[in-house]
């Protein structure tokens, strides 16, 4: 199954959560209408300090898993009476057996949210209010980028402690560049330059693409959109925006590699994916993520570095933050409390940056996750925060994320020009905006 059928299987189950969550997470006989919605329930269970509670910790990233296994560790010294198990879920399914969770009421007690998935499950009642918790505990959201947090409120109730931000650099192979008399890419590099490069650097011969552009969002494409000083949404959430001459400018740019034969063609990726074409030495340059740290600087023989992303107009990069939430309906809130408001102290991020999991959120803390991978130019991810763009986290975006897909990857294929495909986009995009 591809992985693009794989997304739209798991977007169908995602809208249909709504639905079911609603039913499976209904009030009971008994219980208020308050308690169902703030997760506030019964707390006598399992709140003595002295006995014996099981937590279970879901999460998606086996590279991150030591990482979150080490603050769990840390965690229980400290709390011998509670028990923390990591359970890692691969993305494709991590979603699927969440919402099924949710639905017959059985869900971990802590688990890792987006703030694209939250507010499914925020209308499904899943999630506890965490604003009261927060009140009174150490947890002080000033602590962590304002976006992140907002990412996780929802009509002004918090139900999510920031985690991490991610962000995307510009990878390149060292090898590559040196082999084709190429000029390293650095915070100078303007889209000239990297179009430039990518002229240089591909060699057909030796089945070498100079830069990587697949359809894909949050690696590539909406990147390009803000450093050309657009976006694909306006703030207020009532205009979209992919019919905004600069957004279209930007598309037409990245369609570009592709037409240029400085890049795999989208019919190339869904046999080998941009990450198989890196890792495997067959690409100079790659647009991807922090979070890839780890992989890329695993693979034997692989001479990389990492660049600012180039500019057109301003920087732009994807800026997006994870967060904890805890199931409304734990039979531990105390508990599981306790361990999210551990996870979002200075102590737990500094674990999760040395581990080199994730850039972790809280401020101050990112220093030992750059020290983790002294190889590579890791501060342009931190750096990265500055200029970061989070905007597509919008309530609507799962009305809309779907056609938006459809009708780029027909542009990415040249079965439609740039400019037909984003005003399409646009159209039905504020249709969908304007019924609301």
């Amino acid at each position: 199954m591809s992985k693009r059928i794989q997304k739209i299987i798991s977007l169908v189950l995602t809208l249909l959560l709504c639905v079911s969550l609603a039913a499976g997470c209904s009030k009971s006989s008994g219980e208020s209408k308050d308690t169902a919605a703030t997760g506030d329930t019964d707390t006598k269970q399992g709140d003595s300090a002295g006995e014996k509670v099981d937590l279970t910790f879901a999460i998606w990233d086996a590279n991150q898993q030591a990482g979150m296994q080490a603050m769990a560790d840390a965690f229980m010294k400290e709390n011998p009476n509670i028990t923390v198990k990591v359970e890692v879920t691969p993305w494709d399914q991590y979603w699927t057996k969440l919402n099924a969770a949710a639905s017959g009421g059985n869900m971990p007690d802590i688990f890792w949210m987006h703030p694209e998935q939250i507010y499914n499950y925020v209308e499904g009642n899943a999630l506890m209010n965490l604003s009261d918790k927060i009140s009174g505990s150490s947890i002080d959201l000033k602590n962590y980028p304002q976006f992140i947090g907002e990412d996780f409120n929802i009509d002004g109730v918090q139900y999510g402690i920031p985690k991490d931000y991610s962000t995307i650099g510009l990878w390149y192979n060292k090898d590559i560049f040196d082999a084709a008399g190429v000029s390293y890419p650095d915070d100078t590099w303007t889209w000239d330059d990297w179009m430039s490069a990518a002229e240089k650097l591909t060699n057909k011969d030796k089945g070498i693409y100079g830069m990587l552009a697949p359809c894909n969002s949050q690696n590539f494409y909406y990147n390009l959109i803000w450093q050309n000083g657009s976006d694909v949404i306006n703030a207020d959430e009532t205009d979209s925006l992919y019919d905004d001459p600069k957004t279209i400018e930007a598309i037409k740019y990245g369609v570009s590699f592709i037409e240029k034969g400085f890049s795999p063609t989208t019919e190339d990726f869904a046999n080998t994916t941009p990450d198989q074409y890196f890792e495997s030495g067959k690409a100079a340059m790659i647009t991807a993520g922090s979070w890839m740290a780890t992989e890329y600087l695993a693979i034997e023989g692989l001479n990389l570095d990492v660049a600012p992303m180039p500019q057109k107009v301003q920087r732009g990069s994807i800026c997006g933050g994870m967060g904890y939430s805890i199931a409304a309906k734990t039979k531990h809130p105390e508990e599981a409390w306790k361990f999210v408001e551990y996870l979002g102290s200075l102590d737990a991020n500094l674990i999760q940056s040395k581990s080199g999991a994730a850039i972790s959120a809280f401020t101050g803390s990112q220093d030992p996750w750059v020290e983790g991978f002294p190889k590579i130019n890791a501060k342009v991810f931190v750096d990265a925060a500055d200029y970061g763009y989070s905007t597509q986290y919008v309530k609507s975006r799962r009305d809309w994320v779907t056609l938006e897909e459809d009708i780029m990857t027909q542009v990415f294929t040249g079965s439609i020009s740039a400019e037909d495909g984003c005003k399409q986009i646009a159209d039905q995009v504020q249709e969908i905006l304007d019924a609301k």
